[in-house]
Order: C-alpha cells, then structure tokens, then sequence
C-alpha cells in the first residue's frame, strides 16, 4: 500500500504545528518559508495550504504571506453547536439501539469523572473530550467521530480550559455530573446537553 503523497505529508505536519501552536495564531508565514522548513517543493506545501484554508486554519493573502487565523467569535459558536448537536444525535440514537452501553458508559465516565475533582484543569479538558469520544464512537458513526476531531482541533480545545478553573469549575463539574447522569435517561438529556453548550460558550477564549 502506497505512502501518504507529499501533499498529505505537507497537511499533516503543519495542522499538527497550528494546534501545537508551534505556528501561533495571528502570525504570519508563506509557501518559501514553509518549503523550506518542510524540505519540499512548494506545490505540495501549496495543495496542503490550501485545504487547510478550506477548513478554516489559515487565510492565503496573495502577495503577504499565509495568516494563522485565530477562532472567531462566531466560528468558535458554530464549532461548538456543531459538537453539542452531534454529542445529542448520539445519545438519542444509542438510547434507543443499546441503551445497555450507554448506561455503562454513564457509570464509567461518572466514576473517573469523581477521581479528578479537584484535579488540575488540564485532566479534566482530557477527561471531557474522552467523553465526548466515547459517547460518539458508541452511534458507530465515522464521519462523526472525524468531525469531532477536526473541529476540537479548530476550537484549539487543550488550550481552553476556563470552564474547569475559578469560578467556573464548581458549576462545569456540577454540569458534566448532570449530562453523564441524563445518559440513562432520554427525558433529561436536551437540557443537560444545552446547560453543557451554554456553559462552553461563556467561558470559551
């Protein structure tokens, strides 16, 4: 089986420099500098720079370069929309197929979730996309899961961790209890999710 092409091998390596922030937000770069750093030509570096700016990582300006883009307001909004409805879709699926796993989920993720109270803010963002993943993966849905992952990515999600230090982290902790509780119950679990989303959006950076 074919190697990634050099256009993938191009994508990867700087995706993975944005969300590392090894490429910073607000700074500038360019194909030259890129190619250079990369060791290729800069048809691939061209191809990978792109896409990512289909995908909303970087702005092509001609003539200046290549900017970082940081989240906007109403970017970061729609991101995280696009997570809670996913993060619904999955459970009222799952409810209704294997209710089973759901609830043994429920339990699991409410066990570790007690093990880190009080634990660094760090974990616990860890701990709440695990969550997330997991719940996810259980609607056997890839698109879903990739959509997750590139979209986590976008929002820059490790770097964001406000929700679980002061003031905030008595009240996410309380929040994240009450949406792993409403797994086992199909009544509950619209509101969970929208006190979740609410909860995200106020305290995203």
């Amino acid at each position: 089986m074919p190697g990634p092409s050099l256009r993938e091998q191009a994508y990867q390596t700087i995706y993975e420099r944005i969300i590392s922030n090894q490429l910073a937000k607000g700074t500038v770069t360019s194909e030259v500098q890129l190619s250079q750093q990369l060791d290729m030509s800069r048809t691939p570096i061209r191809a990978a720079l792109q896409q990512l700016e289909t995908e909303g990582f970087v702005r092509i300006v001609p003539k200046h370069g290549v900017l970082i883009l940081d989240s906007s307001a109403q970017r970061v909004s729609d991101l995280l929309e696009l997570i809670a409805a996913m993060l619904l879709f999955a459970v009222t699926s799952v409810q209704l197929r294997d209710a089973a796993a759901l609830s043994k989920l429920s339990g699991d993720l409410l066990a570790e979730l007690a093990s880190l109270e009080g634990g660094d803010s760090t974990a616990l963002c860890r701990f709440e996309y695990h969550f997330l993943t997991r719940t996810i993966a259980l609607s056997h849905n890839e698109e879903m899961l990739r959509t997750l992952e590139r979209s986590s990515s976008r929002l820059f999600w490790s770097n964001n961790r406000k929700r679980w230090m002061a003031p905030y982290q008595h009240e996410m902790h309380g929040c994240m209890q009450e949406l792993l509780l409403s797994l086992n119950t199909s009544a509950g679990v619209n509101e969970a999710i929208n006190r979740y989303l609410h909860l995200l959006k106020l305290t995203w950076q």
